[in-house]
């Protein structure tokens, strides 16, 4: 169980971006570290682009916004390690292209808006297989006895195809599988044009769901360490206190106790 883990236990966290792993299981990633256990942060769409001409519109808007330069992967993956390190935990990054990058055959962008990034996967789309080669590999290397899947709360592109790859490969031996709520999506406040929730999630998830645990977690902990992916906070809470948006999601119910909530898995819904 989450809350007993110990020296024999490695936790395999998929994360789809740079910053996922941290938002919606940093907590415990770090109660996790302190009662010994392994933790590796796998965080799958990872590589800057490069391009043949010009980057699409939305691209180009986002790279602006980040105002990280022509290859932002670079600062962020910087980012990543040192909020990872900062936890304890182990970090990978798989170098494979972030929805916003990824083309057809024919050199069309495959998710060229935001609202493209928030519909249902692209039938043109060639992560797949290189995906489910990459989960074989790790699954094979790490021998996790615990792993972490995003729930796609938000339906974004990345987590959702992150989810039904893995899903494809289910059971992974007596490896126990938990979805996580993905944070900011969770909160129901990013982004604004496309609000998720929870709820909305688990009505249309494919995974068995057993049971919900809460695990109590250090907040400052794990607030710091989302702050170090400086590059991103403007975007994640817009307008808003980071750190009071946090808390109201985290709330165990008192305002002084905090928690991460995570999904038993019991299978597939045939």
């Amino acid at each position: 169980m989450l809350d007993k883990l110990g020296k024999d236990d490695r936790i395999l966290i998929l994360s789809p971006h740079l910053d996922d792993a941290v938002l919606s299981a940093g907590g415990l990633m770090d109660r996790a570290v302190q009662g010994g256990a392994t933790v590796v942060a796998a965080t799958i769409f990872t590589a800057d682009a490069e391009f043949d001409g010009e980057p699409s519109p939305f691209v180009q808007e986002l790279h602006a916004w980040w105002n990280l330069g022509a290859k932002p992967y670079e600062a962020r993956r910087a980012e990543d390690i040192v909020s990872i390190r900062s936890l304890g935990a182990d970090y990978i990054h798989a170098g494979m292209l972030d929805a916003i990058y990824r083309r057809d055959d024919s050199g069309k962008f495959l998710y060229a808006s935001r609202k493209a990034v928030f519909s249902p996967p692209n039938i043109g789309d060639p992560v797949r297989e290189p995906l489910r080669a990459l989960f074989a590999d790790w699954m094979g290397s790490i021998r996790p006895t615990v792993i972490l899947c995003p729930m796609t709360v938000g339906r974004h592109i990345d987590h959702v195809i992150t989810s039904e790859v893995f899903r494809s490969g289910y059971p992974y031996g007596n490896t126990d599988l938990y979805l996580y709520e993905d944070m900011p999506y969770s909160g129901g406040l990013f982004p604004t044009d496309f609000p998720d929730s929870v709820a909305a999630a688990i009505g249309r998830t494919a995974w068995k769901i057993k049971q919900p645990i809460d695990i109590d977690v250090d907040f400052k902990r794990k607030f710091e360490a989302i702050m170090k992916y400086a590059s991103q906070i403007g975007e994640i809470f817009p307008g808003l206190d980071a750190e009071q948006e946090l808390k109201r999601y985290m709330d165990a119910g008192d305002g002084k106790a905090f928690k991460e909530r995570f999904w038993l898995v019991d299978g597939v819904i045939a």
